[in-house]
């Protein structure tokens, strides 16, 4: 029982360093110029054999996420020619971590203790450009995921990857 508790401990420990977001802009442009987006290229780069959602529900789940937070950020979607330009990219990947917790396993005198956890690594990139192509905000994610959350995570992504857009440029007092 005890070695059950160390191992969740320690899954659960991992888990808490399951989900990164960078967020990449300069904080010193005026981004209160944008007034409307467009979705532009996506690309869903799960290998085949590992989908277990279709690309078009993945797609749908972003392009509601993304387009319900820049409209609370004021912006407009239109289907033509926008000030920005939504971008994204985004996939999973099996993946396997393995531990030991050494020679004296979890307590004096007893063995070594192995354990492998099996995962899904979803990464998902969203770009914004503006019209001269210019990157004027990305979102990097990196997160561990599981089927049923996936709807979830991304708004979570998004929503977090946004927070700081759209907020006044402070100015330097000099």
């Amino acid at each position: 029982m005890r070695s059950l508790i160390i191992i969740l401990v320690c899954i659960f420990s991992l888990s808490a360093k399951a989900q990164e977001i960078k967020v990449e802009f300069d904080k010193n442009h005026d981004f209160s110029q944008y007034k409307t987006f467009r979705f532009g290229d996506a690309e869903v780069i799960t290998p085949k054999d590992q989908k277990q959602v279709s690309d078009q529900e993945i797609k749908k789940w972003i392009t509601s996420a993304i387009s319900s937070e820049l409209s609370l950020k004021g912006l407009t979607q239109v289907d033509s020619v926008s000030d920005l330009v939504v971008s994204y990219v985004v996939g999973t990947l099996s993946r396997s971590d393995m531990g030991n917790l050494g020679p004296m396993g979890m307590t004096p005198g007893s063995n070594d203790r192995t354990f492998i956890r099996d995962y899904q690594q979803g990464s998902l990139i969203i770009d914004l450009n503006d019209k001269k192509g210019f990157l004027v905000w990305r979102i990097n994610s990196t997160t561990n995921m599981s089927t049923a959350g996936g709807e979830r995570l991304i708004d979570q992504i998004v929503q977090r990857g946004f927070k700081q857009f759209g907020k006044p440029v402070k100015k330097k007092n000099k």
